[in-house]
């Protein structure tokens, strides 16, 4: 078997992965890196930036509407499935050869393969036994699988991107982000599209003002929600599904879809080899400096289960690295980390929800808005935008905002800088608004609820 030595090997190629075999590299450790699928990870691959993509284009047919409104005459919509999943796959294999090539530049040697645990000092990565002096564990997660009857021929967000053909009817199971987005996508391409819930409300975990207004819009603009009546039963029959829900009732599906959250992607790693303890869930437990129980192997990203966002993983790999040759090391800090769901309408917040604030302040003000955007104003449309922001009484320090409407990431990627470097209401308010739009909104308004 060949050998191989390093400072740092990395196991993983996606976004954390990848950013810290760089920076090492460039501080002067001998690095490797092992990929056994496609360099930039879930979300490159199958996440963030195809989603991102297939957002934009199911927009698209309501912008058509809505031009309509404002003169403009189309006089017939169509649409071809197979022309973007081909554009797609085209941009993704752009961005691969990016990150190879940016890794190549960078001095760092790279595996084609899964790694797998020898010991707590060695890998093997096909026929190589590659030795290191500390290994970084950046494997990310996988969609979670139900035990359906025809679980093997229901598709999760991996496979979605691709799918030979759009159904004209699909259900959706689970209430996540994944959920709402895939939801919104499919809506908006013209496929019948029903989600179907454990609970009550999507987003659980979200502001509940937010959860619910998004709800009620993605149901006005069509999207079917079956709360508290998840599937009991799924059958494949020809070509559609056979599903038995809860309440007994039963219906026709041409797809449908698992979205019921992601667990750690760890099956292949062999961390018994090197006694690497894992949580309940199969996350990799590590402390304060990503460290797991053995001290030359550390974790980040996903596979962490702390903040599961791509641009986290990537701030943890920077800190990690920084740490490396550093006397001082630095904790990471995962307080008011920017989110965002690309659903239609989209939504994003910075800082903590209305029960999160309660909990932990004595007295908070709550400001919230809704109005029709201009741009709708000329259509016949009941799109309409929410604001909420959450504020601490006795200091007037930002503790929350929360946008759902049309560039909801954009706006609150902005104003997430006033929460991180905890600034006031007042403070907001000082600055004058660019008018007409919808973000002026968080500037000008005075009475809290």
């Amino acid at each position: 078997m060949e050998k191989n030595n390093f400072d740092i090997f990395v196991i993983g190629g996606g976004s954390g992965g990848v950013r810290a075999a760089r920076v090492a590299a460039s501080k002067g450790f001998k690095v490797g890196l092992a990929e056994g699928w496609d360099l930039g990870g879930t979300c490159v691959n199958r996440g963030c930036i195809p989603k991102k993509l297939y957002s934009f284009c199911a927009h698209f047919s309501e912008e058509i509407n809505l031009m309509k409104s404002f003169g403009w005459s189309i006089k017939k919509k169509k649409f071809d499935w197979k022309k973007l999943v081909k554009n797609k796959k085209k941009e993704l294999k752009r961005l691969n050869k990016i990150y190879f090539q940016l890794l190549k530049d960078s001095g760092v040697s790279i595996f084609n393969g899964y790694a797998k645990f020898i010991n707590e000092k060695s890998i093997r990565v096909g026929k190589k036994q590659i030795f290191a002096e500390k290994f970084l564990i950046a494997v990310g997660t996988k969609p979670k699988r139900l035990d359906f009857l025809s679980s093997n021929k229901i598709i999760t967000s991996d496979e979605a991107f691709d799918i030979k053909n759009l159904p004209n009817k699909i259900l959706i199971l689970g209430g996540g982000y994944i959920a709402v987005e895939f939801a919104s996508i499919f809506n908006g391409l013209g496929v019948d599209t029903s989600i179907s819930l454990r609970g009550k409300k999507i987003l659980k975990n979200f502001d509940d003002d937010v959860s619910i207004f998004l709800m009620d819009q993605m149901k006005s603009k069509g999207v079917r929600f079956l709360t508290e009546n998840f599937p009991a039963e799924i059958k494949k029959n020809n070509k559609s599904f056979q599903v038995t829900f809860k309440n007994c009732t039963n219906e026709k599906f041409d797809l449908v879809m698992e979205a019921t959250g992601r667990e750690p992607n760890t099956s292949f790693l062999e961390l018994e080899n090197a006694g690497v303890k894992v949580s309940e869930s199969g996350s990799i437990n590590v402390d304060k400096y990503f460290s797991t129980s053995k001290k030359n192997i550390f974790a980040i990203g996903d596979i962490i289960s702390r903040v599961q966002l791509t641009p986290v993983a990537i701030a943890e790999a920077m800190n990690f690295v920084e740490n490396l040759s550093s006397k001082k090391k630095i904790k990471f800090n995962y307080k008011n980390i920017p989110t965002a769901v690309f659903s239609d309408p989209s939504m994003a917040y910075v800082g903590l929800s209305e029960k999160e604030a309660r909990k932990k302040y004595r007295n908070i003000e709550i400001f919230v808005s809704k109005f029709k955007p201009l741009k709708n104003t000329l259509a016949n449309s009941n799109e309409k935008v929410f604001v909420k922001l959450i504020i601490n009484s006795s200091s007037k320090k930002i503790l929350g905002i929360h946008f759902v409407g049309e560039n909801a990431a954009e706006i609150i990627q902005g104003f997430s800088v006033a929460v991180v470097n905890g600034l006031t209401k007042d403070q907001i308010d000082k600055t004058i608004g660019i008018h007409p739009t919808s973000a002026e909104e968080l500037v000008t308004m005075k009475s809290s609820t």
